[in-house]
């Protein structure tokens, strides 16, 4: 089962970072963002049981997530 996440993970990771680069501006910080959301998609049990559409949606909105928290880590280390 985990090589078919990696597999559905890998399939999304380009939409993930580009949610994430949109949104940051910085390819550094959006790489990052979007690990992260991949992290958590991997670990939400929920995300798995969801149909392709539905999964593209939840991957996102988790993506738009860590790329916000991204970005307001980065405020407060100024």
């Amino acid at each position: 089962m985990t090589d078919d996440k990696i597999a559905v993970l890998r399939d999304i990771e380009g939409f993930c970072y580009s949610v994430c680069r949109y949104l940051l501006n910085d390819e550094k910080s959006a790489a990052m963002a979007a690990q992260a959301a991949l992290g958590v998609l991997y670990r939400d049990e929920r995300f798995w049981r969801l149909k392709d559409m539905e999964r593209e949606s939840i991957a996102c909105r988790t993506a738009a997530v860590k790329a916000l928290e991204w970005s307001r880590l980065g405020e407060l280390r100024k």
